[in-house]
């Protein structure tokens, strides 16, 4: 399953060369694996509900091509990897059908009252082959 999130680059963040700047992909970045999560049934009030919180291990990201205040910008989720207690989501920016930034989280779901990662929830594993 791909989620979409589209949306305008706004005046707070572009810095001082006139592109967005690089903490604003990684905060839309953030925001879509968000939308992500709660798209397929673990969003974060269903995760606090549980006692559980998803948890950033690893990012990855490479820059391609800037954008721009007012540009439209669509960003791709995708998972790519379940493993027992971590998995790893793609993402890609893309403006004028151009690929602008390219993404690679790995997190784990963690028990907030053992402070442990837990087992790859279902909600998650399921859209393992898509």
């Amino acid at each position: 399953m791909e989620h979409i999130t589209t949306y305008t680059v706004k005046e707070n963040e572009i810095d001082e060369l006139g592109h967005m700047n690089y903490l604003n992909y990684i905060m839309n970045f953030t925001s879509a694996r968000m939308e992500w999560l709660k798209e397929i049934g673990l969003g974060f009030e269903e995760l606090v509900e549980q006692q559980l919180g998803p948890v950033l291990l690893k990012l990855e990201t490479d820059y391609v091509k800037e954008v721009r205040l007012g540009d439209q910008v669509q960003i791709r989720t995708k998972l790519k990897r379940v493993g027992t207690k971590s998995f790893t989501l793609e993402q890609y920016t893309y403006h004028e059908d151009q690929l602008s930034a390219s993404s690679t989280a790995i997190m784990t779901i963690m028990d907030l009252q053992a402070r442990k990662a837990i087992p790859v929830p279902e909600e998650i594993a399921r859209h393992k082959s898509e």
